[in-house]
């Protein structure tokens, strides 16, 4: 879907607001027929490459780590998914609801390093509540706050998840 030029400047977003000639400029820039073409020639490539979707569809966190590009996804998008189920009940799905800003704050233990643990460029941070509203805000059997995994805990698991993955490259190829 492209807008028109117009329609654009029209839905300037939030982040945006106070910088309306920035805004104008990108505006120009993504109207222009040669970036729209070189633009959809890049996303068919990045439709293509592996971990970014297949035919169009997105990953999910029911599938395997394999399938991603990038391990520390995986298990991004496992902990938001059960952080979402203690939150709003087990039957809920993740997939088919906007990001729910509370469940990233609790899924990734806050804000580290002044960004969110998932989806840090769309959430906005003005109307997200902090850590430690939502501490103040929780009872004491409600959902868990995770903590987000050290570094070196995430190269552990990375290291273990490629392990795994030539063991069992090893014994299909045996």
């Amino acid at each position: 879907m492209r807008l028109m030029k117009e329609e654009y400047l029209e839905a300037i977003p939030w982040w945006m607001a106070a910088h309306r000639e920035c805004w104008k400029v990108l505006v120009d820039k993504w109207c222009a027929e040669d970036w729209a073409a070189m633009h959809e020639a890049c996303r068919q490539r990045r439709l293509m490459m592996q971990g970014q979707g297949d035919g169009g569809h997105p990953l999910q966190s029911e599938d395997p780590p394999e399938a991603y590009s990038n391990l520390s996804i995986h298990s991004c998008l496992s902990s938001y998914s059960e952080v979402a189920k203690e939150v709003h009940g087990q039957d809920y799905d993740p997939r088919s609801h906007d990001l729910d800003r509370k469940v990233v704050m609790r899924a990734g233990g806050g804000k580290k390093h002044g960004r969110y643990y998932l989806g840090d460029s769309v959430i906005d941070t003005a109307s997200t509540p902090t850590l430690s509203q939502i501490h103040a805000q929780s009872v004491s059997d409600g959902p868990s706050i995770r903590q987000r995994p050290t570094a070196t805990q995430a190269l552990q698991a990375q290291l273990e998840e490629e392990r795994i993955r030539r063991e069992q490259l090893k014994a299909t190829l045996a």
